[in-house]
């Protein structure tokens, strides 16, 4: 991880301070984050509903890793997947769907 020793001061009115801070929230980024990144031409890119789609995601990979963890024990030998599956589709779908937003 890179070290920020340095310091930049800038004076502005109350409400530019506001926008900047508001914007900063907005984007869920620090008010440094926020400001580095603009000032540095970086794309500062908000992307609603990516953590639903990430908690589904982890509940497919739960629900496989235990059906892998009960095959592995023996205990299971016969699985129908279709229903994970479908699921998998649905979720990844959303993720190539976010993915065109963000470009």
């Amino acid at each position: 991880m890179r070290k920020r020793n340095r310091t930049i001061t800038i004076r502005c009115t109350d409400d530019e301070y506001e926008r900047i801070h508001n914007k900063a929230q907005r984007y869920k980024l620090s008010l440094s984050d926020f400001v580095l990144g603009s000032a540095l031409d970086k794309k500062i890119v908000v992307v609603d509903g990516l953590g639903e789609v990430a908690k589904q995601q982890k509940t497919i990979g739960r629900n496989l890793n235990q059906i892998a963890m009960l095959a592995h024990e023996g205990r299971l030998h016969s699985v129908r997947l279709d229903v994970l599956i479908e699921q998998h589709k649905a979720v990844t779908q959303a993720v190539c769907d976010i993915a065109k937003e963000v470009r």
